[in-house]
């Protein structure tokens, strides 16, 4: 067995899970265009896909359990493989979902759990630490080279081009994983799947940002428009349905823990040990993960929208400009865990988030309706530095505080908590930008000298039964029997009202990683041990 062999073969495969959303968002416009569709349903099957791997990344760790982590590896390469084919081909919108949003996601929860583990398995001391730095140093990558890489494709070819070849790559990490030694589960060992439980933690997780994602066309608490399932109105008390799922979700993610504990307690292997979430240093550690995954999938789903629909750019020219956030990002992560050796992780994470909030906060001040995009670039540099010194930590952290025999467990949680994140941050920060233009564009509306009081009442209610994020190009069409003066202020409101949104939507993620600092409290105070009786 080579080393490098079999780290060649876990960063390719961890390389082609990273990149696929990145592809994704630089090629929203492009996506809209091809299959005559919305932001809005772009924004699902983007939010669906790192969903789905929310949702059941636990079920594929413990999947590897019961299968073997090598050959549920292969397994997860050919099923994701399989839906990159399907998004390469697919003719529609709903093939593509299915595709990229369900098979591919199915895929990446049977792989990314097997990965870490494999890793484990094939490298101790020194050079486990040095993959886990590679294989880190490779999600940075896929986030520095995904814009780059779709952006590319997608203007001088097609976004097609790049799930094509995902299919090429899953080939060559098959035939390499010849080399990689399995790590064995003893026959007596082997876990049976929790049906319920994984049941259970999908329904919860999938209702709550079912919820989220609900929440920029129907409000956060009080029913803008009318909300129906399979035509039947539902709208107690006029409520949105947004707080509804997400109040059904939680109760649903209770009655899941409750679960997991009987099934414990009456002698059987459940789908995840709560023992692990009473630890506070692991929990903490999921909490910065999924900070920190739901402020750069939001951050990169909100800013290309600003970049393609609101100031016309190609996905070439956004991936670009992403290159001050990307290559700051894989700097950090590279960087990071030399910093480790000298300084408590604990230290660098928080230094991270600090990073992140300075980040967020200058690109906030630099957007204006006259920004050609490069003036956001000092505060992309400072958030990929925040952002790469945070995951440059969090993973071998996490995981260097659980025993052995739970690392799979704990790595399934750690995926979890990560793309329940990028889920969470593409539906948060989308609702609040879509909120945020709703609210400013009715306030600017009412105050416009120019429009005629008596169709001020009829945009308002067009606003707010309809609110989208529209090109200039997309609503001149719907303005040609206007009257110039008039068409042109609506014009510029649009204009005004997406800078609101996406100042709206970044405000929300500042706060988010505000909150960020409670869990990095909790984080041992120490550099890394892997002796889970020492947690602090």
């Amino acid at each position: 067995m080579s080393k490098w062999t079999v780290l060649v073969a876990l960063s390719l495969a961890m390389f082609i899970l990273v990149i696929d959303t990145t592809i994704m968002n630089v090629s929203i416009s492009t996506l809209i265009d091809d299959f005559d569709t919305t932001v809005t349903i772009v924004q699902g099957v983007i939010t669906m896909y790192a969903l789905v791997m929310a949702a059941f990344m636990i079920t594929g760790g413990k999947l590897g359990d019961i299968w073997g982590r090598l050959l549920t590896f292969r397994r997860g390469l050919v099923v994701y493989g399989t839906g990159s084919l399907i998004t390469a081909l697919s003719p529609t919108i709903g093939v593509l979902f299915i595709g990229w949003s369900i098979l591919e996601g199915l895929g990446a929860v049977l792989v990314m759990p097997a990965l870490q583990t494999l890793v484990t398995s094939n490298y101790e001391g020194a050079d486990r630490a040095l993959a886990y730095g590679l294989i880190g140093g490779v999600v940075a990558s896929g986030l520095a080279l995904g814009p780059i890489i779709g952006g590319w494709l997608t203007t001088a070819y097609t976004w097609r081009l790049a799930f094509a070849a995902e299919v090429v790559i899953v080939l060559i990490v098959l035939w390499l994983s010849r080399q990689i030694r399995d790590a064995p589960v003893e026959p007596s060992e082997r876990p049976t799947l929790d049906i319920v439980g994984t049941i259970l933690s999908a329904l919860g997780m999938g209702a709550i940002v079912y919820g989220i994602l609900l929440a920029g066309a129907y409000g956060w608490w009080q029913a803008r428009i009318p909300f129906d399932i399979a035509g039947i109105p539902f709208n107690p008390l006029g409520l949105s349905p947004t707080p509804i799922f997400i109040g059904i979700g939680i109760l649903t993610l209770l009655i899941f823990l409750a679960w997991e504990r009987h099934v414990v307690a009456s002698g059987r292997e459940p789908l995840v040990h709560v023992s692990l979430l009473r630890m506070r240093s692991f929990t903490s550690g999921m909490g910065i993960q999924l900070v920190q995954t739901l402020v750069m999938g939001g951050i990169l789903f909100a800013m290309s929208l600003f970049f393609q629909i609101a100031l016309g750019l190609t996905a070439m020219q956004t991936g670009f400009l992403y290159l001050p956030l990307s290559i700051p990002l894989l700097v950090a992560s590279l960087t990071g865990a030399r910093l480790a050796v000298r300084i408590p992780p604990r230290r660098i994470i928080q230094a991270g988030l600090i990073g992140a909030i300075a980040g967020l906060l200058l690109i906030i001040a630099a957007l204006d309706v006259e920004i050609t995009g490069i003036e956001v670039s000092i505060g992309f540099a400072v958030l990929g530095l925040g952002i790469g010194l945070m995951g440059s930590q969090i993973m071998n952290l996490a995981l260097s505080i659980v025993s052995p025999e739970r690392t799979s467990e704990a790595a399934a949680l750690m995926a979890t908590s990560q793309n329940l994140g990028m889920s969470l941050g593409t539906a948060l920060l989308g609702a609040m930008l879509l909120a945020g233009l709703a609210v400013s564009a009715v306030a600017m509306i009412e105050e416009s000298p120019v429009l005629p009081d008596e169709i001020k009442s009829e945009v308002i209610v067009a606003v707010e039964d309809s609110v989208e994020f529209v090109s200039d190009d997309q609503l001149k069409e719907v303005l040609q029997d206007v009257p110039p003066d008039i068409a042109d202020e609506i014009l510029n409101i649009n204009e005004a009202a997406r800078i609101q949104g996406i100042r709206t939507a970044l405000w929300a993620a500042v706060i988010i990683a505000v909150l960020g600092q409670i869990p990095a409290y909790f984080l041992p105070r120490r550099k890394l041990v892997a002796d889970v009786q020492n947690d602090a």
